[in-house]
């Protein structure tokens, strides 16, 4: 590509907003969004197309030409589980997507469902802390939207050994296992879990439900 092309940056804090303006002046056509108008006036001037809407809504995203992007940066820095939800839908929808973490945790969330590359900017490091973990055996939590709830846990004792086919808790829960994480020398090796693969201790499961479905799964 002899430009960089159309590119939508989501969020338009001083880093997304230093972004779209540096990216513009670069050549691209930048769409900048935010929920904010405030903010989409005080970019309106400087990029191709600044567009006030709500970013989690696919709709919306598809509707103001997100699909067609050749590229989209989530810079969403303050809602994490916002940065998630917008990063996964993105990619759903087949777009390349760079996100931005501001922690370890975060670029291995972003990483893991789908990001096609994560921005640390220096600024911003420790912006998002850590979230408390409020249930028994998990190792992250993050809200996203309408009730919806990413846990990373550890196999519970009695699905050691087991298939993954054989629990079926997306059928038996409504809990849904995005991704799977088998431990190797150097850390994780994250990958979407298939039907024969067998839990073992220290592998971690992604999972995605809503806080009753937890509740009715009872061991969180």
């Amino acid at each position: 590509m002899d430009k960089p092309g159309k590119i939508a940056v989501i969020g338009l804090g001083a880093f997304g907003s230093s972004l779209a303006t540096e990216l513009e002046k670069q050549g691209a056509e930048v769409i900048a969004i935010d929920r904010s108008e405030k903010k989409i006036q005080e970019i309106s001037n400087r990029v191709y197309n600044a567009i006030c809407f709500d970013c989690t809504d696919e709709s919306l995203l598809r509707g103001h030409g997100l699909a067609s992007v050749d590229l989209a940066v989530v810079a969403i820095g303050e809602d994490f589980g916002t940065n998630v939800l917008v990063t996964r839908i993105l990619k759903d929808m087949g777009v390349r997507v760079f996100s931005r973490a501001g922690s370890d945790r975060e670029q291995r969330i972003l990483v893991a469902v789908g990001a096609d590359e994560v921005y640390r900017p220096e600024h911003d490091q420790g912006i998002n802390k850590a979230r408390a973990i409020t249930y028994t055996g998990v190792k992250e939590y993050v809200p996203l939207r309408s009730g919806i709830e990413l846990r990373i846990t550890e196999p519970a004792p009695d699905m050691l050994s087991k298939r993954i086919s054989e629990l079926d808790i997306r059928r038996i829960y409504g809990i849904n296992i995005a991704f799977f994480g088998k431990r190797v020398k150097t850390g994780f090796d994250y990958r979407v879990p298939v039907p024969d693969d067998i839990l073992e201790k220290e592998d971690l499961l992604w999972l995605i439900g809503s806080r009753e479905d937890f509740d009715r799964l009872g061991r969180m």
